[in-house]
């Protein structure tokens, strides 16, 4: 087998396991969550989407050296070079080890502060203990997660998969039994501790069996220069990292803080199915990571276009699908699940679909700008657009007093000032192409969404009226007939799509 062919077959196979796996942690996870609203109510629910954010932050200590240490693994796998890959993973583990007792150092140094974060919620006495075993929950990670990136550059993340969905069942079950049994969200909290524990550790013991030279090679360490460039790339990684915890995990402390708890606890059950689209369209995308990064260091830069034209389709269609469709369902299906007690406004759900299709549509700029190594060069945009954010974010929510809506269109300002052109600047002048081009592909794309949009609400919000689990499903139905269906009709005849279909084909023979 060549080595096309192989990049693709693996490509497909850590897809296929990696959106099966997904798609049955999103069945459990909602599972949980629907015991979780009903036996503890929108209180507790405020406290997971608070706690979630605040250690997205902490992990900004990560610095980004896991991505540059991936980044500088694709060469020396493609050259099969043990022993350098062995040093990188190496200084990775000893960076993330500091990394995991530095989170928890400023864990706790924020328990003092914790009243101040949370507002409009009733006072409940184990406050703390449920802060600590977030954080336990965050330090845990960073002692064995390190080893995960091997499977990424030797295209084998379809292991992971597999021992996440033994994992994430478990996890499920338990967690459940707990909720309906004792209502105890302490002990929730300490199953999802040991899911983290032990799904870590399964992997690094794979790993530990799989590429036993890493024990011959256990006490390597990286050469100055390979160093130099690494910490090089870290610099500027960091200012990424700050970038994102500003854009995405300000949101839920900008709620809390100025509007309410109770209202994050509402807008975190649109999160949950915002995080599975997110987290399914992304696993999609990171199956291919290894892939890309082995054609970047061997191929053409002519086929690395081609690929990334290819592969910027896919996920535009993954996206324009996974938006349109939230932006119809969302409603009905609270309605149905939990009541009307529990909706947002259409404007809010708007908002909010506009920034998954903003955010999901970078998928494909992101995977490559990482694997062309282009951590310098997106510095400054990373400096510029968390204070575009921030400063939009309350501008609209002090002085327009627009609420959960001015949160979310300061996230959308910030994203299309910034990310929307530059990004692809930097893949389109690598590739030697105009950035015409890519203006010209994201017009095109725009009006097939505006099209795919326009029709699906016609025919689902203004031709459907009513509520119930067979209008649901009825929408269901025609949001995957009407959006396919526009898309095929608009790129039936493109290369992309003559690829894509070649895909599905070797999708399906390889599920047999």
């Amino acid at each position: 087998m060549d080595m096309k062919s192989s990049r693709v077959e693996n490509s497909i196979r850590n897809t296929i396991y990696a959106l099966s796996t997904q798609i049955f942690s999103m069945l459990m996870s909602f599972a949980v969550r629907t015991v979780f609203i009903y036996t503890l109510g929108k209180d507790y629910l405020g406290f997971n989407g608070l706690f979630n954010n605040i250690f997205s932050i902490l992990s900004l200590t990560e610095l980004g050296m896991g991505i540059a240490i991936v980044y500088s693994m694709y060469k020396p796998v493609a050259q099969e070079d043990h022993r350098k890959i062995a040093a990188l993973l190496n200084l990775y583990r000893t960076f993330y080890r500091i990394v995991g007792f530095t989170v928890a150092a400023l864990g706790l140094s924020l328990l003092p502060f914790l009243n101040y974060l949370v507002s409009g919620i009733r006072d409940i006495p184990e406050l703390e203990i449920i802060y600590l075993l977030y954080l336990s929950s965050s330090v845990i990670s960073y002692f064995f997660v390190y080893k995960k990136s091997i499977l990424i550059v030797y295209q084998q993340d379809y292991i992971s998969s597999r021992i996440n969905l033994i994992i994430n069942s478990l996890q499920g079950i338990i967690q459940i039994a707990i909720l309906i049994l004792w209502h105890n969200y302490i002990l929730y909290l300490i199953i999802l501790i040991l899911a983290v524990f032990f799904d870590n550790m399964l992997n690094s013991l794979y790993v530990d069996h799989k590429y036993q030279y890493l024990k011959e090679y256990r006490s390597e360490r990286v050469d100055k220069e390979t160093k130099q460039k690494i910490y090089t790339d870290v610099k500027a990684l960091f200012v990424s990292k700050i970038s994102s915890a500003i854009v995405t995990s300000t949101d839920n402390l900008l709620i809390s803080a100025f509007i309410s708890t109770i209202i994050l606890g509402l807008y975190s059950n649109y999160m949950m199915l915002i995080n599975v689209v997110n987290v399914i369209t992304s696993r999609i995308l990171d199956s291919l990571t290894g892939s890309v990064g082995n054609l970047i260091a061997v191929e053409s830069i002519e086929r690395v276009y081609l690929i990334f034209k290819r592969v910027w389709f896919i996920n535009y269609w993954l996206v324009v699908f996974s938006s349109i469709s939230f932006f119809i369902l969302a409603n009905p299906f609270i309605t149905l699940w939990v009541g009307k007690s529990y909706l947002l406004s259409s404007g809010i759900i708007f908002m909010i679909a506009l920034n998954l299709f903003m955010r999901l549509i970078r998928n494909t700029f992101i995977m490559f700008n990482n694997a062309f190594g282009h951590f310098v060069e997106l510095k400054k945009k990373n400096i510029i657009e968390p204070i575009i954010n921030i400063v939009a974010s309350l501008l609209f929510i002090l002085v327009f007093k627009m609420g959960i809506i001015g949160v979310l269109l300061g996230t959308f300002v910030s994203n299309i000032t910034t990310n929307f052109w530059f990004e692809p600047y930097l893949i389109f002048k690598k590739c030697q192409v105009s950035l015409k081009e890519y203006f010209k592909i994201a017009a095109n794309y725009l009006l097939t969404n505006i099209v795919a949009g326009g029709l699906t609400y016609i025919l689902c919000d203004i031709c459907l009226t009513g509520n119930s689990w067979v209008l649901f499903l009825i929408r269901i139905i025609i949001c995957c007939v009407a959006i396919n269906l526009v898309i095929i009709l608009f790129y039936r005849k493109t290369d992309e799509y003559q690829y894509f279909m070649m895909l599905v084909k070797k999708v399906l023979k390889l599920s047999r």
